[in-house]
């Protein structure tokens, strides 16, 4: 792959997967700290949104970690890669593989009758996404300060100017709470890629 195609992928589809992604994931995880300090849930509508988020994180990882020779992803990157680490940087994508597969089994390609057989078992955790989605970002950080001209990303999840917490409706001194947990989420974040 060209070095220009290569920076093409990771500026213009990467990067913008990858912000997109942990952003949505700071965006549920606020509303579900939300709820936690109100404790107000309405449980069809909480279950939609667990649903669509989890369905949402583990098909853009799955997307990110295709090794598809006709995809644009992080791992199809590496591979067309000429760098010299490129096994121990496809190792990062190892903490993606239990996503891969339960987004194959339980979601991308759930009807298929001949994957029925095989199907695994559900297990999956916040914690597999955490470790997913970390290793995303320190592999396209790895990335970019491999290039010549490295763009020097400090944040995966980008400054949000419109965000309002008044929204949840909560007293002064929960919404204080709330913009602490947000801020504090958002510098854990994107202390991964320090």
């Amino acid at each position: 792959m060209l070095a220009a195609t290569a920076e093409s992928w990771l500026d213009n589809y990467i990067w913008p997967q990858i912000q997109s992604l942990m952003l949505n994931d700071a965006y549920f995880k606020l509303v579900k700290h939300a709820f936690e300090i109100n404790q107000k849930y309405i449980d069809p509508i909480a279950n939609l949104v667990v649903n669509g988020y989890v369905t949402t994180q583990m098909v853009a990882i799955r997307r990110l970690c295709d090794d598809r020779r006709d995809a644009i992803s992080l791992r199809r990157l590496v591979l067309d890669s000429s760098l010299s680490d490129k096994q121990r940087l496809l190792q990062k994508l190892d903490a993606c593989d239990e996503v891969c597969a339960r987004t194959s089994d339980h979601v991308v390609h759930s009807g298929n009758p001949v994957r029925r057989h095989s199907l695994t078992d559900w297990n999956l955790t916040e914690s597999d996404l955490t470790a997913a989605q970390k290793a995303i970002c320190e592999l396209a950080v790895a990335l970019d300060r491999a290039r010549t001209k490295p763009k020097g990303y400090v944040k995966i999840i980008p400054v949000v100017q419109t965000l309002d917490m008044r929204e949840f409706g909560l007293s002064a001194a929960d919404t204080k709470k709330l913009w602490d947990f947000w801020h504090a989420h958002n510098d854990a974040v994107n202390a991964w890629i320090r």
